[in-house]
């Protein structure tokens, strides 16, 4: 490395300039506006409390619960009705069967075709999906297994038709707590056809399989919550579906829908009072749940008086209840009680909504529709209003009132719900499209009212909601904002967003698919992932650091393929982490392996793949903070591999005015060696006089995890005549 003690006449002083550690990146402003340890570029990097810029932990497969459909992917589909202009004729050998065609089919061996209007007497269907052998330009065979007559009928040929049915894909997530075990948590997979819960106490090896009543479906768009210690899956425009929390019973069913019946006075024929407790007997407790509210219709010989109420505290069996007495005493008491009647619209079932959130020991969902008619039967009618909520009464999932329990939010004008949060004691946030709104007070709806919270912004996604600290996370069309805390209980929107220093990812937001974001917070981490560019799914996860105050990191999976359709912070003690579950392929937990490889499963009923972490890291432009152009001359980088791997990584510059990029090679080549596991080294190279007003420098690596300890570049500030430079 050059260095003088003195410099003569006619002599460049090198100027030096550096960086000591890494805070987080800055893609809004140009490389050379960038302070010290700040980075223009951060790909699959995290940057810790020691200031080192690190690639980011491999993903590991956690779980993949569902098997292959009856379709394997990929297969070529035709659109047309009538291939080969229809089919001419077809006979029988055994169990192949071939197609003569008027023309030309333009099929191609090994993939699908679907056949219809064929007739059988036996029990072996010729009709369905085949793979197709390619005989000659018009003519094809495919086999029926155990096929035993030849079919009548006429036959039509079309392409394979994938059948959603048959398809078993993810279609939402959250996790789950056994209400009877406080230490066992299971992360609930939603398939179309069943849910899978996945224990993490034991990394995911232990599954429960839930079915769906018969011929229900979970379809695309749903959504799942635990509340009431059950679990709800909610699909638009069709009745929920809930399970009852008992990992001895396997089975959802849907919840109480068509006409809600007015409640009927229940005869109390054994009361008894003791010790604050009061034990009732009545003929059936089937119309009861934790938590109703009683009133006292007769008063019998109970002491109490005609409107007077309590809760159920507790069912005991199926003809018994308890409740909180006070200081009532006595034996063999009778009395009749009902539930609240309802008043002006009345009550109504769960009225099929998209998603809901569990507040206050109530159920909040959205009111898109009406739900009538009778149980079992009931018909769906869409309101087309998108901006009105709905409570449900307290521990009560099946009734909700039309008069103290709703709420509409921007009546009248271009706005609609997209999310809510449960956020303090008696405040729930809602997020509109285009607004956000509190409605305080929600202990007591006949007293609760609703106030604006800001006009100027609203939420893009659903899942992109997050309370952290003193802020609510979300995305928005602008980037990501946060509410804050102004003082207790009390919020305020923010006129800048906090994604405003990556702001060049943020623009490549697709907005036509921007609701689909999700998000998750562990480890003083917000994970936001977005579907970036063309892409309509999921591909790629924006961390923010809230110990660094900064962006971390761009993230993403090295297979275009790969989605992350769910962000969840779940699981205990060791098993506590990240988990990212795509749509084709199961949970995988996140940064969970000490190497560079991320595996997964990319498709259903896939075996498992395994790809390199595509890490790199481009620093702000060094410029010696000088407009001048420069020669630049020699570099020191210190580099410390990881505690578990032997480290590489390709070394570049990147120069500007006059642009060009320079290979400084690779730090085993500098090195004599790689890495070995957890060394440090401090490495120095030359640029060859490389004249350009500013430089950046960029890490990719090859193998390993090396951290990015600090970086020194040194150049002579030359050229300062007023001649141009291009």
């Amino acid at each position: 490395m050059a260095r003088y003690d003195v410099y003569g006449a006619q002599d460049d002083r090198l100027v030096e300039d550096l960086d000591q550690g890494f805070i987080g990146f800055n893609n809004k402003f140009r490389p050379d506006q960038l302070t010290s340890g700040i980075l223009a570029e951060s790909n699959n990097g995290r940057m810790d409390l020691n200031g080192e810029w690190q690639p980011r932990k491999g993903m590991e497969i956690f779980s993949a619960p569902f098997s292959a459909a009856v379709l394997a992917l990929p297969f070529k589909l035709y659109d047309s009705t009538n291939i080969g202009g229809g089919v001419a004729s077809f006979s029988r050998t055994n169990s192949t069967i071939q197609v003569n065609f008027n023309s030309a089919h333009n099929i191609t061996t090994n993939t699908g075709v679907n056949i219809s209007g064929l007739t059988f007497s036996g029990s072996v269907d010729p009709n369905g999906n085949f793979i197709a052998t390619v005989v000659d330009a018009d003519t094809i065979t495919y086999t029926v297994t155990d096929l035993a007559e030849t079919p009548g009928g006429t036959m039509v040929v079309k392409g394979m038709r994938l059948l959603d049915s048959a398809s078993n894909f993810i279609e939402a997530s959250c996790e789950f707590s056994d209400p009877n075990n406080d230490a066992t948590s299971y992360i609930a997979v939603v398939g179309t056809n069943k849910t899978v819960l996945v224990k993490t106490l034991d990394s995911g090896s232990t599954t429960v399989t839930l079915t769906y009543p018969s011929g229900e479906t979970v379809p695309r768009g749903s959504s799942v919550i635990q509340a009431f210690n059950k679990l709800f899956i909610f699909r638009k425009g069709q009745i929920a579906l809930q399970w009852d929390g008992d990992i001895s019973t396997t089975t959802f069913s849907l919840v109480s829908n068509g006409n809600f019946n007015q409640p009927v006075p229940l005869s109390i024929t054994d009361l008894d009072f003791s010790g604050g407790i009061g034990t009732a007997t009545v003929s059936s407790t089937a119309s009861l749940l934790v938590g109703d509210l009683l009133k006292v219709t007769t008063a019998g010989t109970s002491g109490y008086s005609i409107g007077d109420t309590f809760r159920v505290r507790d069912i005991t069996n199926s003809t018994t209840f308890t409740f909180n007495s006070g200081d009532k005493t006595g034996t063999n008491k009778t009395a009749s009680v009902m539930k609240p009647e309802s008043v002006g619209l009345g009550f109504t079932h769960m009225p099929a909504p998209e998603f809901g959130v569990y507040h206050q020991r109530r159920l909040v969902v959205p009111y898109q529709f009406d739900i009538t008619g009778s149980s079992g039967s009931a018909t769906i009618t869409d309101r087309n209003i998108l901006d009105e909520a709905l409570f449900s009464d307290i521990l009560d999932q099946n009734t909700y009132d039309r008069v103290y329990g709703q709420f509409r939010f921007n009546a009248g004008e271009a706005d609609f719900i997209v999310g809510f949060h449960s956020f303090s004691d008696d405040q729930l946030v809602v997020f509109n499209r285009n607004s956000i709104h509190t409605v305080k007070n929600s202990l007591d709806l006949e007293s609760s009212v609703s106030q604006v919270i800001t006009s100027d912004i609203g939420c893009s996604a659903r899942n992109s909601i997050q309370q952290i600290g003193n802020k609510l996370m979300f995305l928005s069309d602008n980037g990501v904002y946060a509410l804050d805390f102004v003082d207790l209980y009390n919020l305020r929107g923010q006129d800048v967003p906090l994604s405003a220093t990556i702001q060049g990812t943020i623009s490549r937001i697709n907005k036509d698919h921007a609701d689909k974001a999700v998000s998750a917070y562990f480890d003083n981490r917000y994970y936001i992932a977005v579907p970036l560019d063309e892409s309509t799914t999921n591909n790629a996860l924006l961390i923010y650091n809230f110990v660094n105050k900064q962006w971390e990191s761009l993230d993403s999976i090295n297979d275009s393929d790969w989605e992350y359709t769910y962000l969840l912070a779940g699981g205990s003690g060791s098993q506590r982490g990240v988990y990212a579950i795509n749509r084709n392929g199961g949970v995988h937990k996140y940064e969970s392996r000490a190497d560079d490889i991320d595996l997964y499963v990319g498709a259903i009923g896939a075996s498992s793949s395994s790809i390199l972490v595509s890490a790199s890291a481009i620093t702000r432009m060094f410029n010696v903070r000088s407009i001048d152009r420069k020669k630049w001359n020699n570099f020191e980088l210190h580099l410390q591999s990881s505690e578990n791997n032997v480290s590489d990584a390709n070394l570049e510059a990147i120069t500007e005015n006059i642009d060009g990029i320079i290979d400084l090679g690779s730090v085993s080549s500098l090195n004599g060696q790689e890495l070995a596991i957890d060394e440090d080294v401090s490495l120095r190279g030359r640029f060859g006089n490389k004249r350009a007003y500013g430089l950046q420098f960029k890490l990719t690596t090859t193998k390993g995890r090396p951290r990015l300890r600090a970086l020194k570049v040194a150049g002579a500030i030359t050229f300062r005549n007023l001649q141009k430079a291009e």
